[in-house]
Order: C-alpha cells, then sequence, then structure tokens
C-alpha cells in the first residue's frame, strides 16, 4: 500500500511539472492570450484538484516568446472553432443560455492585443427587440463612403453581397470573437487576408435592406451574439474593460428571443376594432395595448401588424 501510494505520488508531482512546463504560466503578466481547453470541465491553469465547468485558460505569449498570431495555427482561434468556413456568413450558433461558467478573453494589452473602433458616430439602432424581431448588432450612423476599420486583429473569414447584410465582411480574431460589417458600399479586403485592428475593411454604404447609411457591426462567440455595448463605449470610443468576462449574463437576451417566438401577431384588416380582436385570441384591449405600446383610442390602420400574446 505504502510502496503504490508512494507511486501515485511521484506520478501526480510528474504530471504537475509538465503542465507548468508547458503552460508557463505567469500570474503576474497580464497580457495573457486566450486559448480555450478542449476539457469544458477543468480550468487547467488556476484549479487543477477542482473539477468544474470552465471553458477558459490562459497561456502568456510574452512567456512563450512567440507572437500571438502564430499561437493558435494557420486561423485564428482553430483550438475552438471546428471550421473555416468562407461561404456561410455566421458560424452555427452555440447555446450558452445554461452557461455555467466564465469565459476570459483578453481585447486589448500593450503588446499583442490591440482595439480600434471601427467608425465614431451616433448609435441608431441598438442591440435587442425590434417589435417581432431581434437586432443582433449595434447600428452606427455614417455617410456613404466613410471609412470603416477593423476592431481587433485577426483574419477576413467572409466578403461577399448578401441579399440582407449587402456588402458584408466578418473577420474572426485571435481572442476567439468574430466581428461582422454590413450594408458597406464597398469591401477593400478579401477572404482569408490577415487583417490588424485599424486596417481598413471597406466604404460605409446603404446596400442590403437598410433605411439609410449607416453600419451595422455585430461580435459573436462561437456564433452567439454579444452586445457590443457591453465591451465598447461608443461616446468615448474605448473598450469599457481590457478583459471580457464572458458569462450567463451576457447571453440573458436569449430568454427575450424565446418570448418573442412564443409572440402571437395579428395583421389588422378593415373594420376590426381592438375589442374584437381581443376576443377572438381570449385576451384583453388592456394587454393588446401594453404589448404594442398603444392606447385604447389608437386608429388601427388595415395591414398593421399587432402582438396579441
Amino acid at each position: 500500500m505504502i510502496q503504490k501510494t508512494a507511486i501515485l505520488t511521484l506520478l501526480l508531482i510528474s504530471f504537475l511539472f509538465t503542465g507548468k512546463s508547458v503552460c508557463q504560466v505567469n500570474e503576474d503578466k497580464k497580457d495573457d492570450a486566450v486559448i480555450e481547453s478542449l476539457n469544458d470541465s477543468v480550468d487547467l491553469v488556476n484549479k487543477f484538484y477542482e473539477f468544474e465547468d470552465s471553458l477558459s485558460y490562459l497561456f502568456s505569449s510574452d512567456t512563450m516568446n512567440v507572437d500571438i498570431n502564430d499561437i493558435i495555427s494557420e486561423n485564428p482561434s482553430d483550438s475552438i472553432y471546428g471550421s473555416w468556413d468562407t461561404e456561410n456568413t455566421h458560424y452555427p450558433k452555440n447555446d450558452f443560455s445554461n452557461k455555467t461558467d466564465t469565459t476570459v478573453i483578453v481585447l486589448a494589452d500593450n503588446e499583442n492585443h490591440k482595439f480600434y473602433l471601427p467608425f465614431k458616430g451616433p448609435l441608431s439602432s441598438h442591440f435587442g427587440p425590434r417589435r417581432w424581431r431581434y437586432h443582433y448588432g449595434t447600428d452606427i450612423a455614417l455617410n456613404r463612403g466613410d471609412t470603416v476599420r477593423c476592431a481587433f486583429d485577426g483574419k477576413v473569414r467572409i466578403k461577399k453581397r448578401s441579399r440582407t447584410y449587402g456588402f458584408v465582411v466578418v473577420v474572426r480574431h485571435y481572442n476567439g470573437l468574430e466581428s461582422l460589417y454590413a450594408h458597406l458600399s464597398k469591401a477593400l479586403v478579401d477572404s482569408n487576408q490577415v487583417i490588424h485592428a485599424g486596417d481598413v475593411i471597406g466604404l460605409g454604404g446603404n446596400t442590403g435592406r437598410s433605411r439609410g447609411p449607416h453600419l451595422h457591426f455585430e461580435l459573436r462567440y462561437l456564433g452567439a451574439p454579444i452586445n457590443s455595448e457591453d465591451l465598447i463605449n461608443y461616446q468615448t470610443g474605448k473598450l469599457i474593460s481590457d478583459t471580457l468576462l464572458l458569462s450567463k449574463k451576457n447571453f440573458q437576451y436569449l430568454e427575450e428571443i424565446k418570448k418573442l417566438k412564443a409572440a402571437k401577431y395579428h395583421k389588422i384588416k378593415s373594420g376590426e376594432s381592438l375589442s374584437r380582436i381581443a376576443v377572438r385570441y381570449h385576451t384583453t384591449i388592456s394587454k393588446i395595448c401594453s404589448l404594442n405600446g398603444i392606447s385604447k383610442k389608437t386608429v388601427l390602420r388595415p395591414g398593421r401588424r399587432i402582438r396579441v400574446r
């Protein structure tokens, strides 16, 4: 028994020593590049002995003495993304509604991580619900031909023209995020092109489904949209923090989307009244008014869609 215990102890010491030499983690350093663990249950750096649902662990790019662009192989964040797709605009969404861990994403530091505001202008629309749809981006007002720049270092995954986004560019970044720039009048980059924070992506425009020139800007992590205002102060043009602690709270909007999908709408016909519509859907006039931000005196115009549930 004693001999077996001694052997196990030696194996454990050997394992810990090997892990430390591979990770080369320096807790005094703040310029850490994020690399995802393949095991979602173990934090390989901070808690060797505690099994928990933790996605992230940190490697110091300074200690490893390599450029961050060389850490993760040919394409950015290959260690967490399953594919490099230059055809489909969006990576398949991961459902983080039950996320129980915190993923640490380094956004900016003094060396390898940089940030640049894509365009400094007033916000014309925010991340959130739009009547019966959900708006996954932040809209920034601009003029046609204004210069749009890349937010973080990365590599262009998508450059195309789509029916909805118009001219659109998607960049996958070394920090694990993807950024999307839509409604451009012209894209000035190509797929598979390495790009840096501040480099020109394209020119502002009004292509696709757009009601006036603006930049539709999205941030996503493993396909799941993130509110860019959780990261960026658009008034100052700077990051709120140099590190994003991505947790379940960043995906609370998924509950809103479930409610929107469960919602029911009615297209008003000529001669219909609120009372008639309320009876048809077994609800009340007050509830219909509350759901649609209208009053009992609102004129119901034929063809308008109103929410009844």
